[in-house]
């Protein structure tokens, strides 16, 4: 499928990174699926997961060594009609999800990543 991101993720970024796009995917943005993977991939020691839950909530979970962080952002929050932005940000001690719409007026917000407990 060529919506996938996995090989926006190397190992130039695999410590600190930076993704950020825009999509019109209309699987993405489809209430009836019940989840789209955005992107699931393993670089060294790290683990980056995105995709669209059955709750209609965008997840990015990266895995570094043992810790694993989670950001869940419901995409009901914005006007996602026209498509959304999405960018991704991580480093050694945060991650955040931030989630946009594409309206003149940029309607956005920011979720930082919790450290799920094993």
């Amino acid at each position: 499928m060529a919506f996938r991101k996995d090989d926006m993720f190397d190992e130039y970024n695999v410590k600190v990174g930076t993704i950020d796009w825009y999509t019109k995917n209309k699987r993405l943005l489809d209430k009836l699926l019940p989840e789209v993977i955005i992107a699931d991939k393993i670089v060294g020691d790290s683990r980056f997961q995105v995709y669209r839950n059955e709750n209609f909530e965008l997840v990015f979970v990266h895995s570094i060594d043992v810790e694993t962080r989670k950001a869940v952002a419901d995409l009901n929050k914005v006007n996602y009609h026209d498509g959304i932005r999405v960018q991704l940000t991580w480093g050694p001690d945060e991650s955040y999800l931030k989630v946009g719409d594409t309206t003149l007026e940029q309607n956005y917000f920011l979720v930082k990543c919790v450290v799920e407990k094993s």
